[in-house]
């Protein structure tokens, strides 16, 4: 038969470590849109081309 002691105040402070982490994971899923979906300043190809290579950065960022 197998016991298991745990003490409940490490418990509860790796539960919240954990919850805090959950919370900025979260924040940066949210900003990740800004990031990635980057508009061309112009209807040029160059603009276009910017455009993209930035969109590339944030989405490998």
């Amino acid at each position: 038969m197998a016991f298991l002691i745990a003490d409940s105040e490490l418990v509860i402070a790796a539960a919240a470590e954990l919850e805090g982490i959950g919370s900025a994971l979260s924040a940066a899923h949210a900003a990740e849109g800004p990031t990635t979906g980057v508009v061309a300043a112009a209807a040029d190809e160059v603009s276009t081309a910017i455009a993209a290579v930035f969109g590339t950065y944030g989405q490998q960022y």
